[in-house]
């Protein structure tokens, strides 16, 4: 008997505390972050899984009623209330505001965005760049066959590496701002090293970053993030999106002005300094959200429901199709 009870003991444990698992990606419908023939992994010991509850955000693999399975977002929570209205996401009439590290999973790039320098010698002695671009659609560069109608998006913004070379006199530490629309957000870098900036406007906020990046080891990151490496999970600055920040032309156009600047202890700094020190600069946008193909936009959901979605709307099948999905439907967590 102590021998059987030690036997199935151990089984127990071999069960629990197993390696992660892993799950190759079929589909675009998590595009652009999981592309397929992507692997993710769950955690260690993924079959407490099971005894954990599903966090808004966070990418599950599910079992799905035909018998399949698939990777989804979780967006909304038991007992909530789930709508999709401009492009936005919302939870009982509150838009949702997407994280740092979501974003980085799920924004893409803006090519037809112009990225102008502004010379120092101008009247006003500033230095600048600032992005030119007169509309921006949700189109996908990562699905080139697919067919659609595309949708104006409003959410975009700007992204920067910066890399200061030496450490900034206590007296004129490195000033950084972003402008999105009329609304300024400024960064003092007081040390050297490598840093990522990211702002613009988000799910009706306007919203701001900055981290220093690790391991500077000169070399510009290469990845298909629109984001530097390791975003934070929340934003220094997150404001609501009010007229008083917008362009004063902001009703002829859906679009924030941006721009980047750099001063130190108040002067501009020199343009062939400023341009040594950014690695890199790009425009993102946010994921359009799209209601379901016969126009519902609201979803309720139980006590022991959540509503998942996929990052690219209009080449995924997730809620909107199949309604809300009970708890044993979801097998196990994807890490980041």
């Amino acid at each position: 008997m102590i021998v059987a009870a030690v036997t199935v003991a151990i089984v127990c444990c071999a069960s629990v505390f197993a390696p992660p698992k892993r799950y190759e990606v079929d589909g675009l419908s998590m595009a652009p972050g999981l592309l397929p023939d992507d692997l993710v992994e769950t955690g260690w010991f993924p079959s407490l899984d099971r005894l954990r509850q599903p966090r808004r955000h966070e990418r599950w693999i599910l079992a799905l009623p035909d018998g399949t399975s698939a990777i989804k977002r979780v967006v909304g929570l038991p007992g909530e209330t789930v709508s999709i209205r401009d492009g936005d996401l919302a939870i009982g009439g509150q838009t949702v505001l997407t994280p740092p590290s979501v974003l980085a999973e799920m924004a893409s790039p803006v090519p037809e965005a112009t990225i102008c320098s502004a010379q120092d010698d101008d009247a006003d002695r500033r230095w600048q760049r600032t992005v030119s671009m007169s509309s921006v659609l949700d189109d996908a560069a990562f699905a080139p066959s697919e067919r659609r109608l595309l949708v104006p998006v409003r959410d975009v913004g700007l992204t920067a590496v910066i890399r200061v070379p030496t450490t900034p006199s206590p007296k004129e530490p490195i000033h950084v701002r972003i402008g999105v629309g009329g609304f300024v957000i400024p960064w003092r870098l007081t040390a050297s090293g490598r840093y990522a900036v990211v702002a613009g406007r988000l799910d009706g906020h306007v919203v701001g970053v900055a981290w220093p990046i690790a391991g500077d080891n000169g070399q510009r990151e290469e990845s298909r993030s629109m984001l530097p490496s390791q975003p934070p999970s929340a934003w220094d600055v997150a404001r609501p999106w009010m007229p008083s920040t917008a362009d004063a032309d902001d009703t002829d156009g859906p679009l924030p002005t941006l721009s980047l600047g750099m001063t130190a202890a108040g002067v501009p700094v020199d343009r062939g300094a400023a341009d040594a020190m950014i690695e890199r600069v790009a425009v993102w946008r946010d994921i359009l959200h799209r209601p379901a193909a016969d126009g519902v936009v609201e979803w309720r959901l139980g006590t022991d429901q959540a509503f998942v979605l996929g990052d690219f709307p209009s080449g995924s099948r997730d809620s909107r199709h199949w309604g809300p999905l009970g708890r044993d439907a979801f097998l196990h967590r994807a890490v980041p």
